[in-house]
């Protein structure tokens, strides 16, 4: 894996929670999963499992304080989110993005925090994981499935994370080779920074989406917005993850097909990559090649 983000050695972990409000005992046993994880080590969780009205982990400006606390804790320079859900963009105007820069901590999480996730990269920030989180994926019981995620987690960590991963096959939608930055992304998180300062320049990116609960018909109207706001045309290359608990999900081989053409470069789907089991780890911004045939 090309860059400078990965690998890096995990001195110890903090758990955030900028979205929903964890539920207590599920938060309990993610983190004691994730420590024997990383071989016992020490982790600080700084979060509300007892949620607003509006089941947020407590009023923003706590979420902040919690998150920024994380920033200046010398030992935790891995931090991974409680679980997603809904809240983080209510706040990504008064994050210190430049803190969390400067800080070389590394950022895990998926769902409503790939927002976050892109708009750190969008600022500068690197060390970002497109990965599991402790309440949605830590917390469940032992499968091979999890077994899965836990290994590519550690390989990206470890800087030996391989694109594509082996052992899935893709199915190609529009055939070409193309070289860029790979930016994960939930499909419904990118469109709410759409004409924010926090949406991401994706001029020659490879750009890989998923998305859950989201009928047929939502999924292709967000993909022709972006291919109004002309970023598909600017794309070096697409590929698709999972899009799964929807309604009408027979129509998405249809409606990623057609998308695939308004791809200048190569189009794959099938990506393990999502809210389904496994859902492999992916390191934001890592040059990859995108080759299908």
């Amino acid at each position: 894996m090309e860059g400078e983000a990965f690998p890096m050695e995990v001195r110890g972990v903090g758990v955030f929670a900028l979205s929903n409000a964890p539920s207590a005992p599920v938060l309990a046993r993610g983190c004691a999963r994730l420590s024997r994880a990383l071989g016992g080590l020490p982790l600080r969780c700084l979060c509300q499992p007892v949620g607003s009205p509006r089941r947020l982990a407590g009023e923003d400006a706590l979420r902040c304080a919690q998150f920024h606390a994380l920033l200046e804790d010398p030992q935790a320079n891995l931090l991974v989110a409680a679980r997603g859900g809904f809240g983080v963009t209510r706040l990504l105007e008064q994050l210190d993005f430049p803190r969390l820069e400067a800080s070389g901590k590394a950022l895990c999480g998926y769902s409503d925090v790939s927002a976050l996730l892109v708009a750190a990269w969008s600022r500068g920030c690197r060390r970002l994981l497109h990965g599991p989180m402790v309440c949605s994926t830590w917390a469940l019981e032992d499968s091979p499935a999890l077994a899965a995620e836990t290994h590519s987690f550690l390989q990206v960590l470890r800087g030996e994370w391989t694109f594509p991963p082996p052992g899935f096959p893709l199915k190609t939608l529009r055939p070409g080779i193309a070289q860029g930055p790979l930016i994960p992304v939930n499909l419904t998180m990118l469109i709410s920074l759409l004409g924010t300062p926090f949406q991401p320049e994706l001029q020659g990116a490879i750009l890989l989406l998923e998305d859950v609960h989201e009928p047929a018909h939502a999924i292709e109207r967000m993909l022709v917005q972006l291919r109004s706001a002309g970023i598909l045309k600017r794309l070096a290359g697409l590929v698709l993850g999972q899009f799964s608990q929807g309604e009408d999900a027979h129509f998405l081989p249809e409606i990623f097909q057609e998308a695939a053409q308004w791809i200048p470069g190569p189009v794959l789907s099938q990506y393990p990559l999502g809210h389904q089991h496994p859902s492999l780890a992916c390191p934001v911004g890592a040059q990859v090649t995108l080759f299908a045939q």
